[in-house]
């Protein structure tokens, strides 16, 4: 069973990007502990102003059953407001690995 990692790439309007650097920050912190999460993490672009979230999952399964309470937390968030256009979201199954 391959492992899976979600990409999400956030395009925050440049007054709300400490806020979404916070989200993604809780975001984190709500993780600790999920079921076949392997790694979580943010990235700044700061020339390109987005923020690359990535996640990496055991398989395609402990994605599916952890995305709930992952993202339960972050419902309150305006991504609408602070973002100037929409994510971009992919789900990759691993390929090769180590």
């Amino acid at each position: 069973m391959p492992r899976v990692l979600l990409h999400v790439v956030h395009h925050p309007h440049p007054e709300h990007l400490d806020d979404l650097l916070a989200a993604m920050r809780r975001l984190t912190a709500a993780a600790e502990g999920l079921d076949g999460l392997e790694e979580i993490g943010a990235f700044l672009d700061r020339d390109a102003m987005q923020v690359i979230a990535i996640s990496v999952w055991s398989s395609a399964e402990t994605l599916q059953a952890g995305s709930a309470t992952l993202f339960a937390g972050l419902g309150d968030v305006p991504f609408d407001e602070w973002e100037r256009r929409p994510s971009e979201l992919l789900t990759l199954p691993e390929v090769a690995g180590g």
